[in-house]
């Protein structure tokens, strides 16, 4: 191996360890966030496994792959979710696995319906059920 072989494999290695200490809080985060998700009986079937495949070459399609939750079947995610306590929008798109934008707009319907209160947590919205905010 030539010198200038093993300088550049000690570079890609060194951007790889550095890459790696970069991502590794991120990790830690998707773990406990599975554990809670968990804790709350959140079964999410999109959990990678241990180790996943190499992703598949992009199709020149622009169309989004989602799963479409109607909007009935949306709301009653979220409320289930409020049925343990109050929650930010960003603790529902973690319980739920909804999008923010998805949640947002339903929080709107169901503030507009009075299903659920908004009060402030910490300096942030929070919501929760309509049912448990009343003496």
């Amino acid at each position: 191996m030539s010198k200038s072989d093993a300088d550049l494999l000690n570079r890609v290695r060194s951007e790889i360890d550095a890459r790696l200490q970069e991502l590794r809080p991120h990790l830690e985060e998707y773990e406990q966030l599975q554990s809670a998700a968990a804790a709350l009986g959140i079964a999410d079937h999109r959990t990678p496994p241990a180790r996943a495949p190499a992703p598949a070459p992009r199709r020149r399609s622009r169309r989004r792959a989602s799963v479409r939750v109607p909007g009935a079947a949306t709301q009653k995610r979220i409320l289930d979710a409020l049925e343990h306590g109050s929650h930010t929008v960003g603790e529902l798109v973690v319980v739920t696995a909804l999008s923010g934008p998805s949640v947002r707009q339903h929080l709107r319907r169901l503030l507009g319906s009075e299903a659920v209160t908004r009060a402030k947590r910490d300096g942030k919205a929070a919501y929760t059920l309509a049912s448990r905010a009343r003496p």
